[in-house]
């Protein structure tokens, strides 16, 4: 962008020098059919002369006006970074004190469940990123379980993650718990809709993730978009709500810093200056956020002009699967089986074109 902006600068003094060449060839020959040959008579140069000296005034003035607005743009880019600046370190040095009580997410491999134990006492600052990235993931993929029973019947679903042909051992390993798991999911469903008790068996977490990544794969085959929003939305309006003090003002500063770097010369450059001081566990607390009930279609907006998180994964925010890859695993019990696994080709991200899909399904 620097060097294209440079480059129609340098075709601009081109081509003002040329017109003014071809300007003052044209007056010169003007004069030469009109006062007759220079070769011949005395031709009167006096006006051609004043001509040519309003000419160079006129270019002059020009030059002088460039001046002066180089001047002040370069007055105003300056000012615009030591605003910028200001707000980046009340902004990191707020990140950097941010700190939420200590809650411990500890799964029960034999009940296959959740065993949550708050903590009177305050996380790291890193950590407390770290937890509330957890609790994202948690209640994300949960809201994503939860919409299966509305977007799929449960034959749908058994035909689409359980191939007819297996083996006995395949079915005894693998299938015969995510069959388990899938009648789990729709008798929690009958139960929420009409009342009653549901019985459901226990089943490693691993087998609902794993179907849960298969649905989200299914939701963009569908170009169904509106599940995972959903999704995204109730997650953080669930996790945030505990932390709205701290993270609040945390949200506040990122919209601010953005909105003013928005309005200078070279937004782009500022908005790649504040992401490089975001970590991973920030950037995803802010992709969620922009879901949130509170979030506005202008920190939308601001998050897709900066092209925010155009480094972010789409397994940073479980999109995808990450294989063996525990810092992307919202508990280290995560981890699929072989049997399970899919292999990840290459990285993709969470481009500026998918961001805005997903923008618009919330529309």
């Amino acid at each position: 962008m620097i060097r294209m902006k440079r480059n129609v600068k340098d075709w601009l003094v081109w081509g003002t020098i040329i017109l003014t060449l071809i300007i003052i060839v044209i007056l010169a020959f003007y004069f030469i059919q009109t006062q007759g040959k220079f070769a011949d008579k005395q031709t009167d140069w006096g006006e051609f002369g004043s001509i040519l000296g309003a000419i160079a005034g006129f270019i002059a003035f020009i030059g002088v006006l460039f001046t002066l607005r180089q001047n002040k743009r370069q007055f105003l880019n300056s000012e615009d970074r030591a605003v910028f600046f200001e707000l980046l370190r009340i902004f990191i040095s707020y990140r950097d004190a941010l700190q939420v009580k200590r809650i411990d997410w500890v799964y029960d491999e034999k009940q296959c469940e959740w065993k949550i134990t708050p903590y009177n006492e305050f996380c790291t600052p890193e950590k407390t990123y770290r937890q509330i990235y957890v609790e994202l993931y948690h209640i994300f993929y949960l809201e994503i379980r939860r919409s299966i029973p509305e977007n799929f019947s449960k034959e749908e679903l058994v035909k689409r993650i359980i191939p007819p042909k297996r083996s006995n051992e395949q079915w005894m390993l693998t299938y015969k718990h995510l069959a388990i798991a899938i009648d789990n999911i729709y008798s929690e469903h009958e139960v929420g809709l009409y009342g009653g008790s549901g019985i459901t068996l226990p089943v490693h977490q691993n087998f609902y993730d794993y179907l849960c990544l298969n649905v989200v794969n299914i939701y963009f085959e569908q170009n169904n978009l509106k599940p995972i929003v959903k999704a995204c939305t109730k997650a953080a309006n669930y996790c945030f709500a505990p932390y709205k003090n701290q993270l609040g003002t945390y949200f506040r500063n990122v919209y601010y810093i953005l909105e003013m770097a928005s309005e200078f010369n070279s937004p782009q450059k500022y908005s790649k200056i504040f992401r490089a001081q975001l970590s991973k566990y920030e950037l995803v607390l802010l992709f969620f956020n922009s879901f949130s009930s509170l979030s506005t279609s202008k920190t939308r907006d601001l998050y897709l002009s900066s092209d925010l998180f155009n480094n972010l994964e789409l397994k940073d925010v479980r999109l995808k699967e990450g294989v063996n890859d525990e810092s992307v695993s919202r508990m280290v019990y995560l981890s699929f089986p072989p049997i399970l696994a899919q292999t990840v080709i290459e990285n993709e991200y969470v481009s500026y074109n998918f961001l805005k899909k997903l923008y618009g399904a919330i529309q």
